[in-house]
């Protein structure tokens, strides 16, 4: 993530905090989200039919992820189901919930980040 989907970053910042539904959608930052779906939806008819992440059992690949399908769900971008599916189920586990909750007590705030 920190290398890639430059686009994705750019227009929608992570903030675990607000549902900012119709924000963010540029041009390149939809392109990003169209390479995410096929990416995922790859990974998951190759490799994923032992579970509901990508290569089937929770990988480090999910856990890079994780701040994508945060950005997705902030969003409320509209996912094929075989993406929302994972989506929910990276949502679901219990670290992102912890990163969540923890998120909510957290006293400072990146101005730039933002958005209203």
């Amino acid at each position: 993530m920190h290398g890639g989907f430059g686009g994705l970053r750019s227009a929608m910042p992570m903030n675990t905090r607000k549902v900012l539904p119709g924000r963010g959608r540029d041009e390149a930052c939809l392109k990003d989200i169209e390479r995410v779906q096929q990416l995922w939806n790859t990974c998951r008819a190759d490799h994923g039919r032992g579970g509901d992440f990508l290569f089937g059992a929770f990988c480090a690949a999910d856990a890079m992820f994780a701040p994508v399908v945060s950005r997705l769900v902030t969003y409320a971008v509209e996912l094929d189901p075989v993406c929302q599916a994972y989506v929910d189920a990276v949502m679901a586990l219990p670290a992102m919930q912890d990163w969540y909750a923890a998120a909510r007590h957290e006293p400072w705030i990146v101005e730039h980040d933002e958005l209203d």
